[in-house]
């Protein structure tokens, strides 16, 4: 196999990488670096291949406990996913379902029960986009 031919696989891979952003393929992309200087030093194809295979799976059994910590989900949830569960006392009533509430001194757009009035309290139940989806205290909380 040719010399550029590797090179190119390893400049998509690390392309591929950059696009998504998996701390994946990126070694394979110097695994495809190795085989070509393997390659340019005169070996044979089967230890191109070889060491291609073997640079890339021992980077990545090496480094895998590494991707994983950089590479997981936030574990802060978004401001508003971190209000349910949270009071919220409501400011004003728009029509029918619909008011302004405040938690924490912020003023949210919120569904509440049609019975409730401006001034009592009410705890956020969900959200559905950026609206507080909220629900009557019961006498115990």
């Amino acid at each position: 196999m040719d010399i550029y031919i590797w090179i190119l696989i390893a400049i998509v891979f690390i392309f591929l990488e950059l696009i998504t952003n998996t701390f994946f393929l990126v070694w394979f992309g110097i695994g495809a670096f190795v085989s070509a200087l393997l390659n340019y030093l005169g070996f044979d194809i089967y230890i191109q291949f070889a060491a291609f295979l073997i640079v890339s799976l021992v980077l990545i059994l090496s480094t895998r406990k590494f991707a994983v910590r950089i590479t997981k989900e936030p574990t802060k949830k978004a401001t508003s996913e971190r209000l349910i569960g949270m009071y919220a006392t409501v400011v004003k009533k728009l029509y029918d379902d619909k008011a302004i509430v405040e938690v924490k001194g912020e003023k949210w757009s919120a569904i509440i029960p049609e019975d409730i009035e401006v001034g009592e309290i009410v705890r956020i139940s969900s959200i559905d986009s950026i609206i507080l989806v909220t629900e009557k205290i019961d006498k115990g909380d």
